[in-house]
């Protein structure tokens, strides 16, 4: 009988990992600060890496439903979604935001 419980949880465990890294979405690292950055025109954009990446890039969409906070730095779930027909100044992808998964307060040096 153990067995069997013991069965049950492992196959549990293996399943619920399993939905973690299947979750729909793709996880964005976003920096506290906007830097400066040229679109069609002078902007602010945003600084992004998605998961293992080590540095950051510039990212000069929108993510539809995210407020950004300066001096937060924000891990988010987000869909990513082909935009067919796009002008060859927007972007081919469009950006939804799924979840904060993390908010995090980074210290200002002064």
């Amino acid at each position: 009988m153990k067995r069997v419980w013991l069965g049950w949880i492992v196959a549990l465990v293996v399943l619920v990992g399993c939905g973690e890294s299947t979750s729909e979405g793709q996880l964005l690292e976003v920096a506290p600060y906007r830097t400066a950055c040229i679109g069609v025109g002078p902007m602010d954009c945003l600084q992004v890496r998605r998961e293992g990446e080590e540095n950051y890039s510039l990212f000069y969409s929108r993510i539809e439903g995210f407020e950004f906070e300066s001096g937060y730095q924000y891990v988010l779930r987000v869909k990513v979604t082909p935009v067919e027909n796009a002008p060859a100044d927007a972007s081919s992808e469009r950006y939804s935001l799924l979840e904060v998964v993390e908010k995090k307060a980074v210290n200002q040096q002064e």
